[in-house]
């Protein structure tokens, strides 16, 4: 299903802009992404609840993986499906600690294989405040060179930093048709 993003004026045609935010033309990598195991929390959600689950739910996936001794192989990943930028849309959150291999069954979470899937892809640093207009800004350049999401987005969370946003660096993958 594709995603629907409202975009401005374009002002530049080797930049895309907004009012403070712009990407270089050639910034989205398109890349497939390898399957990967995950300890997951999976819930349904809009942009407007996405704040209730900032650093609980990643800090339980961390402890639940350490108490079932599951090795961890790389950073908290925020999966939405369904998501179009209507902050009252529902869609499904996916929050995904990578892992080696299932073990014993968790308690809270469940092991869920995410498939490899073709994607955009985008490095961003700084603060996760500016990740609305970045999309914006991703998908106007989606669209201009010719790409349609299939409406799953995945956030990786390669540095997280809560006393300086400045410093979060997310990787940001948009799947394509």
């Amino acid at each position: 299903m594709p995603t629907d993003f409202c975009y401005g004026h374009l002002q530049n045609p080797t930049q895309i802009m907004t009012t403070q935010l712009s990407i270089l033309e050639n910034a989205l990598q398109v890349t497939e992404i390898p399957a990967f195991t995950a300890l997951t929390f999976t819930t349904c959600a809009t942009l407007l609840t996405l704040s209730q689950h900032v650093g609980g739910v990643a800090e339980n996936l961390h402890y639940e993986a350490a108490r079932l001794n599951l090795d961890v192989t790389g950073p908290i990943q925020w999966v939405y499906t369904g998501v179009n930028g209507d902050e009252t849309n529902e869609f499904q959150l996916e929050i995904a600690l990578p892992i080696n291999q299932p073990d014993r069954p968790s308690a809270q979470f469940t092991y869920q294989v995410f498939p490899s899937f073709r994607c955009v892809s985008y490095n961003y640093t700084g603060p996760w405040s500016d990740l609305g207009e970045l999309y914006t800004v991703l998908f106007a350049q989606l669209y201009r060179d010719g790409y349609q999401s299939d409406g799953r987005i995945r956030e990786v969370y390669s540095k997280v930093d809560f006393e300086n946003m400045a410093n979060c660096v997310t990787e940001i993958q948009i799947a394509i048709i």
